[in-house]
């Protein structure tokens, strides 16, 4: 009888002979003993290789203190469809509501007029209690138009809401979890109030705003310090005497959506009867990317962010998501929604993975930039809804749509969750 085990062999070459095997193999040698389960789960090294061509996902800071055995297998739930699926908030009403995940820890929500603030539990879900609720500043217009936030951003701790109202309201975040400070309110952001503001952006010490309805950019100039705690509230009546600068687009309808880039020297934006974004140099004013060959009215850049600091994605309302190299303004990534519906929002995780929000059945669908074809769809709640607004992180999916935010948790055991596999392709019939 041989004395000798397969556990003698040095690592290196151990690490190899590993590689050359089967997932499920490697479940099954995990069986056989501690020190080979042991092995098989704490190096990294072998699931780095195993798992090179797959599709993991990246976008949690926590992930630094997670194996990479762990990370491969919520990455393979997420290709799978496995995953638990429950509706967290619940509201009666038909809204557009945005919603961003900050560090995986607090959700912000935005519900008619309201802002909300929620807590993020362990396994992932937002608390049904709210850390706090406000509702915005309204202006009572003599039109038909809703005094809803359209979009809001959270950033450099400051809270920055646009609203359908025509006006922009800008807040200081609390680190006690008290209510925001409301340090700002421009009443009358574009065409002295006349249209909403339907994109918000911050950029160092000055806040950016744009309308659908209009071809202007304008640059809001904040006189306090972010820092500075005991600002007190300003309402700016007169947005001329408050507005640094303004930039008009030529023969544009308006702007849909927009995001600066990490160095805040970038602004992308998303137009409304375009199918192309242009990209606006902040310091000379410059347009980097535009292009007058796309326009078309029937087209709308709905949502756009920065896929790293040189590629910029972002989806239309013809169901189109496109990745945009800053460098050159070629496309170097296209693909469609797997119905051909519109697209509402896209997330990405800054690596391989794309998520985008669909127009029917509060639909969600997975991307692999390495692929054109859609990697998984998730069916988020039961009503036919669009997804208006997702985020997300390495273990779970946040997706608001009309009248509630789903979770999607991934960080679940296989064995235990069925899967719900859409990854197979779908044929597009005209009759």
């Amino acid at each position: 009888m041989c004395d000798h085990s397969i556990l003698q062999l040095p690592l290196d070459v151990l690490i190899n002979i590993l590689t050359l095997l089967k997932t499920s193999d490697l479940r099954n040698l995990m069986l056989t003993c501690k020190t080979m389960k042991n092995l098989i789960i704490n190096e990294g090294t072998l699931w780095r290789l195993i798992c090179r061509k797959s599709l993991i996902l990246m976008n949690s800071k926590s992930e630094l203190n997670t194996s990479w055995y762990k990370r491969c297998k919520i990455s393979h739930n997420w290709c799978k469809g496995i995953c638990t699926n429950k509706v967290v908030i619940q509201h009666r009403t038909n809204y557009m509501p945005w919603l961003q995940l900050c560090d995986s820890e607090r959700l912000y929500l935005s519900v008619g007029s309201d802002l909300k603030c929620y807590g993020i539990d362990k396994k992932g879900v937002p608390h049904v209690k709210t850390i706090w609720s406000l509702e915005v500043p309204i202006i009572k217009r003599m039109d038909i138009r809703t005094n809803d936030i359209s979009r809001f951003i959270v950033k450099d701790n400051l809270i920055v809401c646009g609203n359908r109202d025509g006006c922009t309201a800008i807040y200081q975040l609390d680190k006690n979890r008290k209510l925001p400070n409301l340090l700002y309110f421009i009443k009358d952001c574009h065409q002295e109030g006349e249209v909403e503001v339907s994109a918000v952006e911050k950029l160092n010490n000055t806040v950016v705003t744009v309308s659908n309805n209009s071809p202007d950019l304008k640059f809001w100039k904040l006189s306090c310090d972010n820092n500075d705690l005991e600002v007190k509230p300003q309402k700016i009546n007169d947005p001329q005497t408050y507005c640094n600068h303004e930039i008009q687009l030529q023969n544009e309808v308006g702007c849909r959506c927009m995001t600066a880039n990490n160095g805040e020297d970038k602004l992308a934006i998303g137009l409304n009867g375009n199918s192309k974004p242009l990209l606006l140099d902040v310091n000379t004013n410059n347009l980097l990317i535009w292009s007058a060959s796309s326009r078309n009215a029937k087209e709308v850049v709905r949502d756009i962010q920065w896929h790293d600091e040189n590629c910029i994605v972002f989806v239309t309302h013809s169901g189109k998501l496109q990745i945009i190299d800053a460098r050159t303004s070629n496309v170097v990534f296209k693909t469609t929604d797997p119905f051909h519906s519109s697209l509402y929002c896209v997330k990405t995780d800054s690596n391989n993975a794309m998520l985008v929000g669909s127009s029917e059945y509060s639909r969600c669908v997975l991307f692999d930039t390495r692929s054109t074809r859609h990697v998984q769809m998730y069916f988020t709640q039961k009503k036919s809804s669009p997804v208006y607004s997702l985020d997300f992180d390495s273990t779970k999916l946040l997706a608001a749509a009309d009248r509630g935010v789903a979770a999607l948790n991934f960080n679940v055991s296989a064995s235990k969750i069925k899967a719900r596999d859409y990854s197979h392709t779908f044929e597009y019939v005209i009759r």
